[in-house]
Order: C-alpha cells, then structure tokens, then sequence
C-alpha cells in the first residue's frame, strides 16, 4: 500500500531518469576513477538516482504521510523561466550577462525577493561563473 504518493512517483522519476542514464552510458566506455571515459560520469550520477529513488519509494511505502504541502507554483515557474533562460541566451548574448540575468530570476523565486541583495548576488556569480569557467577551466565562452 502507498502511503505517500507524492513521495511514491518522486522515487519512481528518479529510477527511471537514473536507469535511462545508465542504459544510454552503458555504450560509453566507462573506464575508472583515475582513468575516466565518457560514460563514467553518467554511469555514476544515475547509480545514484537509482539509490536515491529507490529509497523515495521504500519510505513512500512504510511511512504515512499526514497532510500533503502545497506546492508553490511561483518557485517553480521562476526557476524554471531562469533555466530557460539561461539556455537559450548562453550563445546569443555570453556568460556573464546570461549568468547575471538567471540568478536575478533566481533570487526573484522567494516571497519577499530584495532587489538589491539579488543584484548583488547575481553580479558575484557572473564574476564566478567568468573567472571559474571562462579563465580557469579555458571552456569557449564569449563573455558578452
């Protein structure tokens, strides 16, 4: 018996993106932890989806939930206009404006958003994500 459903199709989700990640790796050479390939990294990261899911749905089964939680929409749709656009301006307008841009939506997800705070935030992420990816890691980001 389900006792926790939300819970139940959380865990559910996750074994089934965990074992869709294993399953598409597993043509990858996956090599080892000093020697890694290209399918080691999936490999790993669904592994633990598995884990994950698998213990979601072992708890949706034995521990009763007592009254859902509503599920804010604000967050979720924030997030996921920042996600959005993050992708698609990353090639159109560069790193650091795209960074600064996503995590201002970011910080707008919370009830009582500070404008000023956020923009601060956002300026020291896109200094990160610039000095971090950009210097550091030589990855082929235009900056602006």
């Amino acid at each position: 018996m389900i006792r926790d459903s939300g819970g139940f199709v959380a865990g559910l989700l996750f074994l089934s993106v965990g074992l869709g990640a294993i399953g598409i790796a597993s043509g990858y050479r996956v090599g080892s932890a000093l020697h890694m390939g290209p399918g080691y990294f999936p490999v790993v990261v669904g592994v633990l989806l598995v884990l994950v899911g698998a213990a979601s749905v072992v708890r949706a089964l034995s521990v009763t939930v007592v009254g859902g939680e509503r599920v804010a929409l604000r967050p979720v749709l924030v997030i996921g206009a920042a996600v959005a656009v993050f992708a698609l301006s990353i090639d159109r307008i560069g790193l650091v404006p795209t960074v600064f841009i996503s995590a201002l939506l970011a910080c707008m997800a919370g009830s009582k958003p500070a404008v000023l705070e956020s923009c601060v935030i956002a300026a020291v992420l896109s200094v990160m994500a610039a000095g971090i990816f950009h210097y550091g890691l030589k990855l082929p980001f235009s900056l602006f």
